[in-house]
């Protein structure tokens, strides 16, 4: 989306603070992917450990994005973001200071908890302020989501290369307090609101999913099974806990009807299933590329940039094809790429000659694509669902993207030890084409009124 077409809404630099603020909340998730290998050295910690420093990030954002999303709506999206943005500035410091893995893995949770509360401020902001180019902005936010991961892994390894990985956590503090700046002149107030807070019912529902992410993560530290099937079992137990209370509830933090519907459904799973095939690519390649052909992570920040930059091209890209077909069938397009995508880099490290880097940019390129579609098109489906309309419920879908992104990095905490590549990335393939299948499941969504441009409020 050209700049030129945001009229309507409070300018052009909140605009691009907005769109920002997505950017450096996936660089700091990715930020750490190209120096992985010296972190793991500096701190004794194994392969799967260090997966763990990067899961805890996503883990703690899986937890706490439901309340994130109430919040936003209770105090005010800008006054929410600002003070998550204080809480990630002070977790970046806290980082790089970290003197064992505990620590980090404590530190890049904190920075997880902070992350949570940017999707819903800025997918609310953009969906209202500009809600006349809705399509258009959400490709732009996917694109924005692009940027983060295009940059971050370079950026990382070219401070880690010449300062030491620690700085990193330096540099994005410094990148955080000039947004919030920024964020804090130009983006004007959203009016808050007294939605409902129904407490057993967000108890049920972070502890649910809650456990379930735990559960997955550590199974990919190979933690007792006893311990991983209760956790299991409880978390599904107090997810029908949520269900059977939302519907007795006039209180709920969301009609369960509303979770279903169509739209919010398929978009929900295509987002969760976008998100575990990046989270096993960006972790399983800068390893792959690190200690199997023994590549200095500016080298690999340079390669893994190729992911990343295609997402963010193409998703707005996207968006034009998604005008003359359907965003569904942009949807079913994207979801093919990220089944056929991984069983390449498969091939790549099986097949004799094609485990060279220029392999891997090139199938890099591809599978950017197919997520870049797929996000855009997610992004656009749910902020045109009814459930869109309420803050928690765009909570709980951030919620599934960031569990989503967290079974990803467990599947290869728990596999990549095991030395076949090929188990790790059949696991996005297969969930890619278990989430196109579901999108034929059901009847089309039903045509839904667009909101008045301008309206500042989460209803």
């Amino acid at each position: 989306m050209s700049h030129g077409d945001i009229a309507g809404g409070p300018g052009r630099i909140a605009y691009l603070a907005l769109l920002g603020t997505t950017t450096l909340g996936t660089l700091s998730s990715t930020i750490i992917s190209a120096p992985i290998n010296d972190i793991a050295n500096d701190l004794g910690a194994t392969a799967s450990q260090i997966v763990f420093a990067v899961s805890a990030f996503t883990v703690a954002m899986v937890v706490f994005a439901p309340l994130a999303g109430w919040l936003c709506e209770r105090y005010g999206a800008k006054l929410f973001l600002l003070a998550s943005l204080g809480l990630m500035t002070v977790a970046q410091l806290g980082a790089a200071l970290s003197p064992d893995l505990g620590v980090l893995v404590l530190m890049r949770s904190l920075q997880g908890v902070a992350c949570s509360a940017i999707p819903p401020v800025v997918q609310h902001a953009l969906g209202t302020f500009w809600a006349a180019r809705r399509g258009r902005v959400m490709a732009t936010w996917a694109s924005a989501i692009g940027v983060g991961q295009a940059i971050g892994p370079p950026l990382g390894g070219l401070v880690a290369d010449a300062t030491g990985w620690r700085s990193i956590f330096v540099v994005h503090a410094v990148l955080t307090v000039a947004l919030a700046l920024v964020l804090a002149r130009f983006v004007p107030h959203m009016r808050p609101r007294r939605p409902p807070m129904h407490v057993a019912g967000m108890a049920a529902l972070i502890g649910g999913v809650g456990s379930l992410v735990v559960a997955f993560t550590w199974a990919g530290q190979g933690g007792p099974l006893v311990l991983e099937i209760a956790l299991v079992l409880f978390g599904l137990g107090l997810l029908a806990l949520y269900h059977q209370l939302s519907r007795r509830s006039r209180q709920a933090l969301v009609d369960p009807r509303l979770l279903v519907e169509a739209r919010y459904l398929r978009s929900t799973v295509a987002a969760a299933t976008v998100m575990a095939s990046l989270g096993v690519v960006i972790v399983t390649v800068p390893l792959y590329l690190g200690r199997d052909l023994d590549l200095r992570p500016s080298v690999i920040g340079a390669i893994t940039f190729a992911l990343a930059a295609a997402m963010a091209l193409f998703a707005p890209i996207s968006s034009r094809i998604a005008e003359r077909l359907t965003p569904r069938r942009v949807l079913h397009i994207g979801l093919v790429t990220l089944v056929v995508g991984p069983l390449l880099l498969a091939s790549a490290s099986t097949v004799k000659g094609m485990g060279s880097p220029g392999w891997i940019l090139a199938i890099l390129l591809i599978i950017g694509c197919g997520i870049g579609a797929v996000q855009s098109s997610a992004a656009f489906g749910v902020m045109r669902s009814p459930a869109a309309e309420r803050g928690s419920a765009l909570g709980i879908h951030n919620m599934m993207r960031f569990a989503g992104l967290a079974l990803g990095y467990a599947w290869v905490a728990a596999t990549y030890p095991l030395g076949s590549l090929f188990l790790v990335y059949s696991g996005p393939a297969m969930l890619a084409a278990a989430a196109f299948l579901l999108t034929f499941i059901g009847p089309p969504a039903a045509p839904i009124q667009e909101p008045a441009p301008g309206d500042t409020s989460l209803r």
